[in-house]
């Protein structure tokens, strides 16, 4: 009860209810956007030195790179060792002897000035005792007035003025604007700053960028943004910043610099970004599966080699989803070719299992294959590898070769198949059914596996079956397991949803009732309607551990509520994703936003309590666009962290399971997708630290799902 009452205060102070206004029209239509994207410069493109200390523009605008061994211009390829143009102006105006005396002597003491502006003929100066503001012989020191207090900031950092003439100050309480002669406002972490630790700052064209010691941080509309990490800087501290015409931002590091560009871009576009990514760098066997990449010279793609999985029935369900609304939204010939490609391959899982050295159950999925022309894997699976792992986990699964080979003796298939990757199976297979097969002659193949598969579930008794003839680890589905066997307690629900969507799928798309029949059964002799109302993991909580199991959740929702009929059924479902979503909707999702919207949409939901309208608010198609459009082209798994961020409120770790420390940002959301780590709608966005070491390229494909979901379902429009 305890955690309960913890829970719901978490929930309630995350944030206040969205307005249940519903958007008056539909598609939305988003037009080009601006796409930051990161460039780095080293030794390599030319820099004398990677340890650079200051960063200015020349009078034609190209930005000059100052190190010990020289100073170096770029000139839109490369940088250049030749003699720098004057700069356009004084990168840092510097008062002359007579200003400083005088300044000094208001000071009463010797003062360390870090930065000066000018405009009008008025000189501000950021010092380590205050700001002071004059025309260059009289000074006063600078008191901010914010509400009815007065005070005089102290350990200026940084000071501008910006395009408007308004003057902006930086230092750790905070960054200042004087917005009148006596108005200012004071920006915090309250207000939304990300960090305050400066060292620079400078205004463009688009905004203010200012520099830290740990990140960078960007302020335009009203709107603060960080940058941190590998995948925006090549050194987290910033010594000096410059920004160029184009609004470009340039930045001097220890490590060489980087420049933040800014990429007319439409969600199209990156849509065909990410597909061409996905035919260079994630292809792997003549089959296609889709995998991520390693790369063998980190954040170097030319080096990327896609790898097997051990879940590539769930992923390439997903990109079999994808590419089938893609081809619903747009009539693309091209995406018609690569659904049907990707439903050979994944009816290929539970094809390859029949016959061979190992033979299982007909209808039996693996979890991946790899050609026998490749090393063997098993030595790297042997049974000291699960005796290791039963170690750790006692419900590890003892089954040797984890890798038998087939009938034709052409794949070493992955045994020890599980319910996560049959998620992904009738998800894929039901959209290339509904949006892909016009002919008979194209949905007899769909009916043939999906019929195969389910099957062997009901023949026994909702469990997956290996080579061994025993269930596997996470193939349990069966009402004796998931209503009398406390070890699934936790997964009840997620579980007992999946089966029914199992067989509802498997009725739709073979029109044969014995499924019908079977999934009334499960929906209520057997209680997994009811079990469903709390899932999944009893819904602990935001931040909890168990984000994967969200992601399958939904992929469940979305053919369990849009294929029944049953009025009391679709009570019962729509309950539980309305439950399910009102935590989900502070992760800005489009997968879960859109699915939502395409199950509840116009829906009103009654009970004996009243009536309920669960038509998503505006403002969760606002959020799923604005994720899109922030969706980083770079998806190298480079560290990051939030952890020193002050719009941070931490999250408590109320199940004891999470990896990391946690939180979420001051607007009750998690940070944006561009500032986390997250990117396939599965792993958990509230973690607020993570990444590797830059030697694995993630796949586009949970964009592709997001975006062609909303466009096939009538929400959203790329506008060109």
């Amino acid at each position: 009860m305890k955690e309960r009452f913890i829970i719901a205060l978490v929930c309630q102070c995350i944030h206040a209810a969205h307005s249940s206004t519903p958007i008056d029209r539909l598609p939305i239509t988003v037009p080009p956007f601006e796409q930051q994207i990161h460039y780095s410069y080293t030794i390599e493109q030319g820099l004398p030195d990677n340890d650079v200390s200051r960063l200015y523009l020349d009078r034609q605008g190209r930005p000059c790179a100052v190190t010990a061994r020289g100073t170096a211009v770029f000139n839109g390829r490369c940088w250049l060792m030749e003699t720098p143009a004057p700069p356009a102006k004084s990168p840092r105006p510097a008062l002359n002897p007579q200003q400083l005396a005088s300044l000094q002597q208001l000071a009463g003491t010797e003062i360390h000035i870090r930065a000066a502006a000018e405009h009008s003929g008025e000189w501000a100066v950021a010092a380590d005792c205050g700001l002071f503001l004059g025309n260059g012989q009289q000074w006063h020191l600078a008191l901010v007035q914010q509400g009815p207090v007065r005070w005089a900031p102290v350990d200026v950092r940084a000071v501008c003025y910006d395009k408007a003439g308004l003057l902006w100050f930086a230092a750790p309480q905070g960054v200042g604007c004087r917005l009148s002669k006596d108005a200012w406002k004071l920006f915090t972490g309250a207000d939304g700053l990300p960090f305050n630790d400066f060292t620079c700052m400078a205004a463009g064209p688009k905004g203010l960028w200012f520099g830290t010691r740990n990140g960078a941080v960007h302020y335009r509309d009203g709107a603060w943004m960080f940058r941190q990490g590998r995948r925006w800087l090549l050194d987290n501290h910033i010594r000096d910043l410059t920004i160029d015409a184009q609004g470009d931002v340039w930045f001097a590091t220890s490590a060489g610099v980087s420049c933040i560009a800014h990429q007319p871009m439409s969600l199209a576009k990156k849509a065909a970004y990410f597909e061409q990514e996905i035919e260079k760098y994630h292809r792997r066997t003549s089959l296609g599966y889709i995998d991520p990449a390693e790369l063998s010279v980190p954040g170097d793609k030319s080096t990327a080699k896609a790898v097997h999985s051990d879940n590539d029935g769930q992923r390439m369900g997903l990109y079999l989803g994808a590419v089938s609304l893609g081809y619903a939204a747009t009539g693309r010939a091209q995406l018609k070719q690569e659904a049907e490609r990707a439903f050979h391959a994944l009816a290929f899982l539970s094809e390859v299992t029949q016959g061979g050295s190992h033979p299982a159950p007909k209808g039996f999925i693996a979890r991946s294959v790899i050609p026998t022309t490749e090393p063997d894997p098993n030595p790297e699976y042997d049974l000291s590898y699960d005796l290791r792992r039963q170690k750790r986990d006692a419900r590890w699964k003892i089954i040797q070769p984890r890798w038998p080979v087939d009938e034709s003796g052409q794949w070493y298939w992955l045994c020890d198949g599980s319910a996560d990757e049959l998620d992904g199976h009738y998800f894929g297979y039901a959209l290339y059914f509904d949006h892909v097969c016009k002919t008979e002659a194209d949905r007899a193949p769909v009916r043939t596996v999906v019929r195969r598969i389910t099957d062997h579930l009901i023949d026994h008794g909702y469990h997956l079956v290996d080579y061994d003839g025993l269930p596997t680890r996470w193939g349990y589905l069966s009402p004796d397991a998931l209503n009398r066997d406390e070890a699934w307690v936790v997964e009840r629900g997620l579980r007992s949803f999946a089966a029914l969507t199992y067989l509802s799928v498997a009725h739709h798309i073979t029109g044969d009732a014995k499924y019908r029949q079977a999934y009334l059964e499960l929906a209520w002799k057997h209680g997994y309607a009811m079990n469903g109302m709390t899932q999944p993991r009893d819904l602990a909580g935001p931040g909890t551990f168990g984000q994967g199991d969200d992601k399958m959740a939904f992929m469940n929702y979305y053919h369990l509520l849009r294929y029944e009929s049953d009025e009391k059924l679709l009570s019962i479902f729509h309950h539980a994703i309305h439950r399910h979503w009102l935590m989900e909707q502070y992760e800005r999702s489009p997968w879960a936003n859109f699915i939502y919207a395409a199950c509840c949409l116009g829906k009103v939901r009654r009970d004996h309590w009243g009536e309920r309208d669960l038509t998503p608010p505006a403002q969760s198609f606002a959020d799923a666009i604005s994720t899109l459009q922030r969706y980083p082209l770079d998806l190298i798994d480079w560290p990051m962290s939030n952890c020193h961020r002050i719009d941070l409120i931490p999250l408590p770790d109320l199940l004891g399971e999470r990896s990391g420390p946690a939180g979420y940002r001051i607007d009750g959301y998690v940070f944006p997708i561009d500032e986390r780590t997250e990117l396939r709608w599965g792993e958990d966005p509230y973690l607020l630290a993570g990444g590797g070491q830059g030697a694995r390229l993630e796949k586009g494909v949970h964009y592709l799902l997001a975006y062609y979901m909303g466009c096939a379902h009538g929400f959203i429009r790329s506008e060109e």
